[in-house]
């Protein structure tokens, strides 16, 4: 989809208050928490967001890294004294967390939720979007592969898998289903169509593991979430990233969510209002490849050509059926380990 770069005059453009709207020392003493994965996620956020905040209201703002596991863990322990304001969350996690009264339900009267695509804000605010897709060896897969090239013969020993449970793994599993003519409800049809991709070369647990295998034609595939992977891509020019068609990539997307009864909510409002902008989620998009869920950024061709960026591309991938997947976690984590990896 050709769009036309607009990104200096838009950026800021949604609910973000206006230049002199506070006092440099409004908000002097003041800490707002942010808990949120690291590298360029949190450089990103740091530049476009945490900089501008501290600048304009002389609050601090202070990162907590890490995954969403250890977030959910603490926003959950502190419900009744919550000391953080601001959590990313995953897809599957922020509909809970709503549910359970952890976080704020996004505020349909704001212009950050009305300048997020329709039906994306679901428990918390949508960040980015992402799909799962397949890593390969250039040298050893020839063309980009689609999902049924995993399972070639030719290829047989050469596929890793990322470690489970894990939303590449859920994906996986998604994936195999469709293969076998089903869905994510049917797991037996997925786990035996998963036998087929035995022995697993290896599981991985960062890209820096996985893509040293593929560099050394001992991985010839493994699927994984772009962005991350598409950003790394530019240090090892013999991996190349698909996205199959048949089925398409699996959605993954990121949400930013409010804490509810945080010490900070004006402090966490503005974050919020900073984060999902214009500026920050082009940023996203050309410098990380996370798609934006702003209708208001404008990409170049080039940048659109590597991101899910349009409702119509959110609507042509595969979307699981995510409480159903969490609460077969626990089994299919049994299964995984039995059936595919045969420990």
């Amino acid at each position: 989809m050709l769009k036309k770069l607009t990104t200096a005059l838009l950026a800021g453009a949604i609910g973000v208050p206006a230049a002199g709207a506070f006092a440099a020392d409004d908000y002097a003493g003041h800490t707002l928490v942010v808990g949120v994965w690291g590298g360029d996620i949190e450089r990103l956020l740091r530049e476009n967001v945490a900089g501008p905040i501290e600048e304009e209201t002389g609050a601090s703002v202070e990162f907590v890294l890490g995954g969403t596991g250890d977030r959910m863990a603490r926003i959950y322990a502190e419900k009744d004294n919550p000391t953080m304001d601001v959590a990313f969350l995953n897809m599957y996690e922020a509909p809970q967390a709503l549910s359970d009264g952890i976080v704020l339900p996004p505020d349909p009267e704001t212009d950050m939720y009305k300048a997020i695509w329709d039906g994306m804000n679901n428990g918390c605010y949508a960040m980015s979007l992402v799909g799962l897709g397949i890593a390969y060896n250039k040298n050893i897969v020839s063309e980009a592969p689609e999902w049924e090239d995993m399972w070639d013969p030719e290829y047989s020993g050469m596929i890793a898998v990322a470690q489970y449970p894990g939303s590449e793994g859920d994906g996986l599993i998604g994936v195999a289903a469709r293969l076998a003519g089903a869905d994510e409800h049917d797991p037996d049809a997925a786990f035996e169509k998963l036998q087929g991709l035995k022995p697993i070369a290896m599981t991985y647990t960062n890209l820096d593991e996985i893509f040293a295998m593929m560099d050394a034609g001992e991985v010839a595939m493994a699927p994984m979430i772009s962005g991350y992977v598409l950003s790394a891509l530019k240090e090892h020019p013999d991996i190349g990233f698909s996205f199959p068609t048949d089925p398409g990539p699996v959605l993954v997307r990121d949400m930013l969510c409010l804490v509810k009864d945080s010490p900070e909510p004006e402090l966490a409002k503005m974050f919020a209002e900073k984060a999902l902008g214009v500026a920050n989620q082009t940023d996203y998009a050309e410098q990380i490849f996370f798609g934006p869920t702003n209708s208001m950024v404008e990409l170049s061709e080039e940048a659109s050509a590597d991101v899910i960026d349009t409702p119509e591309e959110v609507e042509s991938l595969v979307q699981l059926d995510w409480p159903y997947v969490i609460e077969q976690r626990s089994d299919w984590t049994q299964r995984w380990n039995k059936e595919l990896l045969e420990q």
